[in-house]
Formats: structure tokens, sequence, C-alpha cells
């Protein structure tokens, strides 16, 4: 994301998506950027959409990110492709601003942090469990990139 978008979303309410082939992880955030929670995940169905826009109402979203799992030498594997396919669809469907974020680890890092915090092993197999988090991991990434802006009128 450019540092125009980051700057433009102080004071937003956002929600981020991992999007996967069968599942799609959901995490929103506050407008004051403290707190980030995950939510249900979403099936990949034909009614994803559907979904998806009442969650959107519902948590009075401002802004969505949907992470992309960029490739340092730009290849297009076919689940980036039917990213790339969801994000189309999602701009057609939502009159919100879509931006796409990287997050070619989250859901290893999601992994990661639920190793660290104790999760047990059942817990983490759980189906969505990963996909909620590789969610709240690209939402926090988000956030930190925000955060390490400047301060409008350098305060």
């Amino acid at each position: 994301m450019t540092h125009n978008e980051l700057a433009s979303l102080r004071g937003k309410r956002l929600c981020a998506l991992d999007v996967g082939m069968k599942r799609i992880g959901v995490a929103v955030c506050d407008e004051m950027h403290i707190v980030v929670s995950t939510r249900p995940v979403i099936d990949n169905t034909p009614m994803a959409m559907d979904v998806l826009r009442d969650r959107l109402a519902s948590d009075r979203i401002d802004v969505l990110i949907i992470g992309v799992p960029r490739h340092h030498d730009e290849r297009i594997t076919p689940i980036i492709e039917a990213i790339q396919q969801f994000i189309e669809r999602v701009r057609q469907s939502v009159s919100l601003p879509v931006f796409e974020a990287d997050e070619a680890f989250s859901t290893k890092e999601a992994r990661s942090i639920m190793v660290a915090s104790g999760v047990k092993k059942k817990k983490r197999q759980t189906k969505g469990v990963k996909d909620q988090m590789a969610a709240a991991v690209i939402l926090r990434d988000v956030l930190e990139e925000v955060r390490s802006l400047p301060t409008p009128g350098g305060l």
C-alpha cells in the first residue's frame, strides 16, 4: 500500500480478509485502531459476497483490506489468481474502498502465534481458527504501517 493509502486509513473502521479456497478469515478493528477482533470465517461459496456485505454493514466497516500473498519474483500462482478474481468481485459488490496488502506469511505467522500463546493443538486444527488469526495478522501489520507514518501536522 502507498503512503497516501495508508494515511487514508486513519480514524476508519477496518476489516481484513484472508481469502482461501474454502474459507475466508475475517478480522476487524475499531476506528481508533486499538482493538483487533476476529470474526467467524465466511465459507468461500457463491453466497460469500452476500455474507460479506452483511458483515461489513453490521460492523460499520469503512475500508476493506484483502491479503494477497505476493512473491518476490512477481509470480502469479493459482491462489493469487483466485484471490485477484475475488477482489474484483468484491469491488463490484461493495461501495467501500478496497485495498490489497501483502500477506505472504500471515498463515504461517498465525500458526506460530497460536503455538506461542499456548493454543492447544486440537483448537489450532479447528477449521477456520487459522484463517481468523491470519486475517488478524494482516490487519495488525497494516495498522503497524499506519502507526509508523508521521502524524499530520507534525504532532
